[in-house]
């Protein structure tokens, strides 16, 4: 199991080195706009707002998976704790403003 999750790290990482060469934004800025497509698409495939726990959780768990195979040392200058907190924060800031804010302002409506 360790030997596939090592393998998977390492194809995420090497498209992930070209995505972010092909696109041309920093690193930074591809964990914001990653985070929110993540969640916008769960919320379509879950059939769910995008407020909601599950779909802040598909792109939690997609984030722990990227700093794992960061950590792993796949991804150059990625591999440090300082480097995985900054990116958590990049990437979960906005799911969780949206998360928090998004059943106050946009309460579910009733039947």
């Amino acid at each position: 199991m360790q030997e596939r999750l090592q393998i998977l790290a390492e194809t995420w990482i090497g498209y992930k080195i070209r995505l972010v060469e092909f696109v041309g934004l920093t690193n930074d800025a591809m964990h914001v706009h990653g985070s929110i497509l993540i969640l916008l698409v769960s919320a379509i495939i879950l059939r769910r707002r995008p407020d909601d726990f599950w779909c802040w959780l598909i792109v939690f768990a997609a984030e722990l998976f990227n700093e794992y195979a960061d950590l792993k040392g796949v991804a150059p200058g990625e591999a440090t704790i300082d480097a995985a907190v900054h990116d958590l924060y990049n990437t979960m800031l906005w799911p969780t403003i949206i998360l928090i804010l998004g059943r106050f302002l946009f309460p579910p409506r009733t039947k």
